[in-house]
């Protein structure tokens, strides 16, 4: 009797394990944020979502991911913002009639050839919604520019300047909030 209680204890409770899953990684929602380490990191956190092929999904999200680290060292910007806003009343009535619309639209491009960007973990949610997170040592990618064959000097200053820098503002907002 005794060894059938134990056994659907053991039952139950690894049940109960198995149906919440690994919990939800903190680099999801907070990206750099998540991390609390002395290295000079840049992160990116890629997502996709409704893609049936696991292969593709894989690839999308790890893209994705590169992608935002791609954009905190390089992006170039362009926005309109546009802004209506329309008020009539009628004073006998002391009715008002108010209008709104606002517009935004943003076009962000970058262009870069990264190296030494890796996907450090990856998390796949109940409804198949892949998270990858990718990482890139600054370090690293200053000592990678040294080693590139095929470089200018001017090129491979600009690349040190722009990683440092780019971390340097990257780390700047962080304390902000």
């Amino acid at each position: 009797m005794k060894k059938m209680i134990r056994g659907g204890l053991l039952m139950v409770t690894g049940l109960a394990l198995f149906a919440c899953g690994p919990k939800r990684p903190d680099w999801i929602m907070k990206g750099a944020g998540a991390f609390k380490n002395t290295e000079k990191t840049l992160y990116g956190v890629g997502v996709a979502e409704g893609i049936q092929s696991e292969a593709l999904r894989r690839s999308t999200a790890d893209n994705r991911a590169i992608n935002e680290i791609s954009k905190q060292l390089t992006v170039v910007s362009t926005g309109l913002m546009r802004d209506y806003l329309a008020n009539t009343s009628v004073p006998a009535e002391a009715k008002a009639n108010e209008e709104q619309y606002v517009e935004n639209t943003i076009k962000t491009f970058t262009n870069n050839v990264l190296a030494g960007v890796k996907v450090t973990d990856r998390y796949q949610d109940k409804n198949g919604t892949l998270y990858s997170l990718a990482t890139l040592n600054v370090e690293q990618l200053k000592s990678l520019a040294n080693d590139v064959q095929g470089l200018s000097e001017g090129i491979r200053d600009h690349i040190k300047a722009n990683a440092e820098s780019a971390f340097d503002k990257l780390a700047e907002e962080q304390e902000k909030q």
